[in-house]
């Protein structure tokens, strides 16, 4: 299973222009685990290891939006609502 900490990294590491940094956007099966994840902790069913990957994901995502944040400043684009 790809974590989306790993798709993250995996990208980083592909060199990607500053639009597609942008554009960049989880893939659906990423989300989905993320959905169901987020389920089951709001169930109070996760295990140790999901609440970890959820974690991992919240910070891995939080990165993501900071990068997109100054990749949009650098190309000059405007800020996006609610950023």
């Amino acid at each position: 299973m790809h974590t989306a900490y790993e798709e993250i990294l995996d990208f980083i590491t592909t060199g990607p222009s500053l639009q597609s940094i942008v554009d960049f956007q989880l893939s659906e099966d990423t989300m989905f685990r993320v959905a169901y994840l987020l389920k089951r902790e709001d169930a109070g069913l996760a295990s140790e290891e999901e609440t970890e990957e959820l974690r991992e994901f919240t910070r891995a995502d939080h990165f993501m939006q900071q990068l997109k944040v100054r990749a949009r400043r650098r190309l000059g684009l405007p800020e996006e609502e609610g950023w």
